[in-house]
């Protein structure tokens, strides 16, 4: 049976090969190698993963090795000027290359008062003496003391220079994870995980979340929240969410054979949205054309918003919504109760659903006043046309408690893990040998 139904993409939308940043790739040189000539064009930096590098002036003298770990080239690439020294390769080496499309999305993302400052700091180092220019401000400091001095040994650079060791163990890695991550989607590495959701009191099996998981080759199971991100940082969110789009829409034929067919409730797959998605205008439009490649309703979509999604411009996510929610797809507030615009956005967005946080729910059965705000916010939902969902159930008793409270659907490890869509028969077995599944 095929387990996955593959939906093509809309062509604007190339998911895999046209809509990946291709700005972050390896590069494997030999010994002696030139990277790039002094006063070359500046449209890329490179991070050593593996072998070293020398740094050389305008008279072919060795003034720096840099080794793996290490960042070079950066200079030229943010102010876009030409090169300011020679660099080549000493051994064997693999170097990641960073391309100036990808710096310009991180600027984007930064403060205006950092990015000002960033261009101060350029301009007054372009203007220093050239007499011997380093490959980049991580350079500076040591490179000082090394041209008033008359030994000819190059120095050893660390970005312990001018930065913590933290700092820069963290640039290194989210740089290589962003490169791993373009390649994982590329290369079928990422999969879903789909977690149940019950309807209360009958416990009828009502439809999945979709859950992004991704293990890397080296680091392992890498955190959702950490994945989402470094895609954010990275510029990639909107193609990993597009993808996640299509792998869930087109598993959901197969899910939903497994949903429940004596409820009246519309059985659906719930499946979360960033800020960068919101911001797409061609969102409802793309949605629609993998509901109809799918052919799945579009009563049978829920899309998931957590409130710092909407945060940053709410009058374009509701825009966008307004679209959403004329096709008859359904919205559902993720956490609610956790962020401070909670009530402001069910005024003012189209809301179907409200998922109650689980630090709500989880002591709601031994805590009255959490009981009382779960109590208040099943009340609110309904007295608004909501549905509510139950998050983070973990026991018999705060199932039975939630059930009656009123809540409309529970989800929790209680009722399911999440897991991959061929785990879900066998669960399907266990949960109902367990009783906790009609």
């Amino acid at each position: 049976m095929l387990l996955w139904r593959p939906v093509p993409l809309p062509l604007e939308y190339g998911l895999m090969q046209d809509n990946l940043p291709r700005d972050l790739s390896r590069e494997n040189h030999p010994a002696g190698h030139v990277i790039f000539h002094i006063g070359e064009p500046g449209d890329c930096a490179y991070l050593v993963e593996s072998g070293s590098i020398e740094v050389l002036a305008r008279n072919g003298r060795a003034i720096a090795i840099i080794k793996a770990g290490e960042i070079f080239g950066e200079i030229a690439l943010l102010d876009q000027l030409p090169r300011t020294a020679t660099v080549r390769t000493r051994e064997q080496t693999v170097l990641l290359r960073i391309d100036r499309s990808h710096v310009h999305e991180l600027l984007k993302r930064t403060d205006p008062v950092i990015r000002h400052l960033l261009t101060l700091l350029l301009e007054r180092f372009r203007h220093r003496s050239d007499t011997a220019p380093p490959a980049g401000h991580l350079l500076t400091p040591l490179l000082e003391r090394f041209w008033s001095r008359n030994d000819d040994t190059p120095p050893q650079i660390s970005t312990q220079i001018c930065c913590q060791e933290g700092d820069g163990a963290a640039t290194n890695l989210t740089l290589m994870l962003a490169q791993d991550l373009g390649q994982a989607m590329k290369n079928g590495q990422l999969t879903l995980a789909y977690q149940p959701l019950l309807s209360l009191p009958d416990r009828r099996l009502l439809g999945f979340e979709a859950l992004i998981r991704w293990y890397h080759p080296i680091l392992g199971s890498i955190m959702p929240t950490k994945l989402i991100a470094l895609a954010e940082k990275t510029g990639m969110i909107r193609a990993l969410g597009l993808w996640v789009l299509s792998r869930a829409i087109g598993d959901w034929p197969t899910l939903r054979q497994h949903c429940d067919q004596r409820q009246t409730a519309i059985p659906f797959i719930s499946i979360n949205l960033s800020a960068p998605e919101l911001a797409n205008g061609e969102l409802a439009e793309t949605i629609d054309q993998l509901l109809k490649t799918a052919d799945i309703p579009p009563g049978q979509l829920q899309l998931e918003l957590i409130e710092t999604t909407l945060i940053d411009d709410v009058p374009t996510a509701s825009a966008c919504l307004e679209k959403l929610t004329t096709r008859g797809i359904g919205i559902a507030l993720d956490d609610f109760g956790t962020g401070y615009a909670s009530f402001e956005y069910l005024s003012t967005l189209p809301i179907s659903c409200l998922k109650i946080d689980q630090a709500f729910i989880r002591d709601a059965t031994h805590d009255s006043r959490r009981r009382e705000i779960v109590q208040m916010a099943i009340n609110l939902a309904r007295s608004l046309g909501m549905t509510t969902i139950g998050e983070g159930i973990e026991d018999e008793a705060t199932a039975e408690l939630l059930s009656e409270l009123g809540c409309n659907i529970a989800q929790g490890y209680f009722f399911g893990r999440p897991m991959p869509l061929e785990a879900i028969p066998d669960w399907l077995t266990e949960t109902r040998a367990l009783g906790r599944l009609a």
